[in-house]
Formats: C-alpha cells, structure tokens, sequence
C-alpha cells in the first residue's frame, strides 16, 4: 500500500503538511536561536560596561596579601590602609592634609561592587601572579579558582559560559585576571517559556493550515468529484448529464469542457446507433415480406404464367432494393469504422461530370426532364469512383423528386481557392424544417418530395456527405417549396 494512502486529496494534504509544518519550525527555530543571540549580547554588554569603571581602581593596587590568606569579601580591601605613603616618616596611615586616596578609591571600588550585586552581577579579581585578590559576596564558590584556558600575558577579553554563569574575562599584566559574570538563569528560563510558546504558536499554525487546506483542497477536488458522478450516471444509461461547468479558464474547466463534448457525441453516436439500427430493420423487412407474400402467393396454388412473371418481377424488385440498401450500409460502416479510404488522382471534374450526366439523361427523359450544363474545365485531385457514385446520388434525386417536364441545371465553376459544384432542380422544394434532417440516414422527405412513388432508402445523401468531406470539402443545400432545390459541393481547389 506504501507510506501515503491511495487518496490523492491525503496525499496532498499530507505533503501540504510536511511542507508547512518544516516551514514553520524553520522559522520558528530561527526565530528561537535569534532570540537567544540578543539576549547574551545584552548580557555581554552589561557585563562588559563595568570593566571600565573597574580598571581604574585595580590598576594600581598594591601585591597582594601574604599567600595563605583567605579573602572571603571586599571588606579586605582594608589593606589598603596599611600601606605606607612615599615620603612620609613613621609610616603614617593618613595624610594630615585630607582622606587617603587609596581611601577613596577602595570606596569607590566597594560601592561598585556592591552596586553590581545589587543587579546580579558579580566580580573576582586574581594578580598577575594567579592569586585571588578579591571576590564578590554573590559570585560562585566554585568559579573562585583561576580559570585554566586564560592567557596571562598580554591584553585578552574573553567570553564563556561556565556552569550555568556567563563570563567576561579580561587579562592585562598591570591588573591581572578580571572577571564579570551573571546567572544566565534567567536567560534561559525566558528562553524555555519562549520555546514552549513558540511550539505552541507552530502547532495552532499547523492546525489551521491544515483545516485550510482540507477546505481549499477540497474545493480544488469538487469538480472531479462531480466529473465522476456524472460519468457515472452515464455509465447507468443517462446519456444526457453533463458537467455543470463552474470555472472555464482552469484546467478542470476545460477537462469539463472536453468531457462534455465527448459525452455529447457518444450520446449523439448512440442515438444514431439505435435508430440506425430500426431504420435498417425497418427497411430490410418490407422488401424481405413482399418477397415472401410474393412467393407463398405464387406457391399456394397453381398461376398463370403472366402471375408466375409479375411475383417474380415484384422479389427481383424487392432483392435488387435490398441490395441496394445493403451496398449503402457497408458504405456507411466503412465511413464509422474509419475504413472510408480515398485513391485520389489527378483529374478533370467537367470530363467525370459530362460522363455522369451521360448515365443520368435516360431517365430524365423519360420524364421529359432537361439536363443543363454550364460547365468549365477543373482539374483537381479526386477519387474517380467516389466522386461518380456522389453525383450519381445527386443527379439520380434531381431526377427522381423533379417534376415532369422540369430541368436540371448543373454548374462547375471556380471562385478563389474553391471549387463549386451545384445541381439545381425544378422539383416540389424541401419544407426547412425537412432541411435540417436531410443528410441523416434512413431519412426520406414526405410526400412533398416524393409524389412519383419513387421512394429511395434515405442513405444517398449521408453517403454522398461522406464522400465529399473526406475529400476536404461541404455540401449544403438550399430549398423552396414549389420552386425547386440546389445542393451545392465545395472542394478545395489545390
């Protein structure tokens, strides 16, 4: 089944998702890390501003107090006073003159000191020597000892963080070893409320990115929801749903498009199916019963010789119309199949024209019809035979359905890049609302057209339609009842 299921409205919802959500932690993490940066460095700047109030009064400090002496607060800055001053005798502690100035420095140096306790900052000070000099009430017992990576030669400012205190160490041969620090505690319980909000933020986030996306998903899928219910009512037997199409310009508007289009023609494909098939039923079993009344008629007792003509007379009729109808329905089989195949060849259409009006004059005289010709020569590329057995159809209905004693003009002629072929008659006309049926098979106009009894089996004209657009070109007809009709052949000319 593999990792994502078989939906395509999960799978994208899930990779939506995953994108979403490493998008987001991303982010989120940046944000977290970016956070964490600014804080220390406004640590490192609060510590760092103090070592330059701190220098002064450490520069010059006297050496330290002899080894083995503990140094628990600042109160041992006391030492100071008992340094005796240059020049004066006896070794006198205070200049008559006003307060020491190692006095006021060490004062200045306490109340400093106590000022960054105050504020959570503490100091410890060793001499160049790495003795402890001094250490602050509030700084850690366990960070009194000298620090192992300290260069103690040279000016050195560094930054570390040791368990769990951020550190400025500043090291110079006339102050020794200088060190600010601070609980980072606090820092990082900001930053562990942060992280918690910060999940909590990523995960409302994800939840409504996902209860988004199902929705927009969803609404993206809708239309392959009702492309699929449709079909399936189609696949039922309902040929006349279709897709109700929301939005033209996306792609599932178009697919609706197309789908629509196919349906239609499967259900136009259909309906001609079904009737094609009762008409050719319907066709077939009239001449099928005149052959066999015909037959028991002439079996059932003993006839004349002029009866025994007339039946076989009527069956040889009714064979040759089924033949006739059979011949159409394999012609028009072909064309569904796609087996209509041309053999075009070079040729002249005012020669094939001549050659069939030829064939077609017998008849019209017979009805007292004049065939006229108005005719020049064209050459083009054609079927010979498909092109004859297509004014045959013309020509053999102009005659049929003509009235006694009319004409028949035939036109050749070329206008631009096309090639017009017409026939015009003066028969009975065609009503328009016949016009619109009658290159359909098996269909036949009523009486208007056929008042000489000579009914035809309605597929000459589908067949002829086929005929000329596999040559590239349209057929249409035009009508006037009482008048006459025209259909007109346009072929291409090169």
């Amino acid at each position: 089944m593999g990792i994502f299921p078989q939906s395509i409205r999960w799978r994208i919802q899930l990779w939506y998702l995953l994108l979403l959500a490493a998008i987001i932690a991303a982010l989120l993490a940046a944000f977290h890390r970016n956070q964490r940066e600014i804080k220390y460095q406004v640590l490192d700047r609060e510590l760092s501003n103090p070592i330059t109030r701190l220098l002064p009064n450490l520069e010059r400090r006297p050496e330290s107090p002899p080894r083995g002496r503990r140094l628990p607060r600042l109160d041992l800055l006391e030492d100071f006073e008992d340094e005796p001053r240059p020049g004066l005798e006896g070794g006198g502690r205070r200049s008559p003159r006003g307060p020491d100035p190692l006095e006021r420095r060490r004062v200045n140096l306490d109340e400093l000191v106590e000022e960054l306790a105050e504020n959570g900052i503490f100091v410890i000070h060793w001499s160049r020597g790495g003795e402890l000099r001094f250490a602050s009430e509030n700084s850690p017992e366990e960070l009194r000892s000298l620090p192992d990576k300290v260069s103690r030669e040279g000016d050195r400012v560094s930054k570390e963080t040791v368990q769990g205190y951020r550190e400025i160490i500043h090291a110079s041969p006339n102050v020794g070893i200088l060190v600010v620090g601070a609980s980072v505690k606090p820092i990082e319980t900001y930053l562990s409320k942060l992280e918690t909000k910060l999940i909590g933020i990523g995960f409302l986030i994800i939840v409504g990115g996902f209860l988004v996306g199902w929705f927009l998903i969803g609404r993206s899928l809708k239309p392959i929801e009702v492309i699929s219910g449709v079909a399936h009512r189609i696949a039922e037997g309902n040929l006349s749903e279709r897709i109700k199409i929301s939005g033209n310009g996306s792609e599932l508007g178009q697919l609706s498009m197309v789908l629509n289009e196919t349906f239609e023609k499967l259900e136009t494909s259909f309906e001609h199916q079904v009737r094609f098939t009762a008409d050719a039923s319907h066709e077939m079993r009239t001449p099928i019963a005149v052959i066999l009344s015909k037959s028991q008629f002439a079996l059932s007792k003993e006839r004349s010789p002029e009866k025994y003509q007339e039946a076989l007379q009527t069956c040889v009729d009714s064979a040759q119309h089924m033949r006739t109808l059979t011949s159409g329905l394999l012609e028009l089989s072909k064309v569904d199949s796609g087996e209509f195949h041309l053999r075009p060849e070079l040729g002249n259409l005012e020669e094939l024209t001549g050659e069939v009006v030829k064939l077609i004059e017998p008849l019209a005289d017979d009805r007292g019809i004049k065939i006229k010709c108005n005719l020049r020569s064209m050459k083009a590329e054609f079927d010979p035979s498909k092109m004859r057995q297509a004014l045959l159809n013309l020509l053999g209905n102009a005659v049929k359905y003509n009235r006694e004693g009319g004409e028949i003009e035939v036109t050749l002629n070329k206008i631009g890049p096309e090639i017009f072929w017409s026939v015009q008659d003066t028969g009975w006309g065609i009503e328009s609302v016949a016009l619109k049926s009658i290159f359909e098979r098996f269909y036949q106009v009523d009486k208007a057209r056929t008042r000489t009894g000579r009914n035809g089996t309605g597929l000459g004209l589908p067949i002829t339609k086929a005929i000329v657009e596999a040559h590239g070109g349209t057929i249409s007809v035009v009508s006037e009842v009482g008048k006459g009709t025209t259909f007109q052949v346009k072929l291409p000319a090169g």
